[in-house]
């Protein structure tokens, strides 16, 4: 289950807006629920402990507010998870799709459901849940979150969000001392094409 929180926490973020001005927490949440569509090519290097080199990936991703997640991952093998508030599926090439539904994992989706409350410029939800630092230095801001209460501070130990424009880089440290990096770049915010809506079917 941690994989699938690391992608969904990760694809969340990626619903900041452009920034044009000195950052705030009070302009972060309102700039989190601006997109209703973000597109970014992916870079993810995952660290574990006992493996001498990251496991590393690289892929492309959608999250539309409407329908959800679809991440496609294109190495180092093909990968395609789709996400939504209900229903989650992950298909491997030369593999039967894997389906996790809200009913049989209700953990993984109670996640979802904070997350996106976070998100949403929820403010009460976010001060309750996360000790928040804001930084910024030459146009760039950094995000620390550090998670509080339970399911998250079980899972995180905490999480870094740096960009400018637009969110470039995730670090998640987690409770066994891993740590994953997510570099997003070729950001887009247009709506969904019909083919692009079709991926989520």
């Amino acid at each position: 289950m941690k994989k699938y929180l690391t992608i969904l926490f990760s694809m969340l973020l990626l619903t900041f807006s452009t920034i044009s001005s000195a950052i705030t927490l009070t302009d972060l949440q309102q700039l989190f629920s601006k997109n209703q569509v973000v597109r970014a090519d992916f870079v993810q290097d995952r660290y574990i402990n006992g493996l001498t080199a990251p496991i590393h990936s690289t892929g492309k991703m959608i999250i539309s507010k409407e329908l959800g997640l679809w991440w496609q991952q294109k190495t180092p093998f093909a990968m395609t998870l789709k996400m939504n508030q209900q229903r989650m599926e992950q298909r491997i090439e030369g593999q039967e799709p894997e389906v996790i539904t809200a009913e049989k994992q209700p953990q993984l989706f109670q996640f979802n459901q904070l997350l996106t409350a976070i998100f949403t410029a929820d403010k009460d939800m976010l001060e309750s849940n996360f000790d928040i630092t804001v930084t910024e230095q030459n146009k760039y801001w950094t995000v620390t979150l550090q998670p509080k209460l339970a399911p998250l501070n079980k899972i995180f130990k905490q999480i870094i969000l740096n960009g400018k424009s637009y969110l470039e880089k995730v670090t998640i440290n987690d409770m066994q001392n891993d740590k994953t990096e997510l570099t997003f770049a070729n950001h887009k915010t247009t709506k969904l094409s019909q083919n692009e809506q079709l991926l989520f079917r």
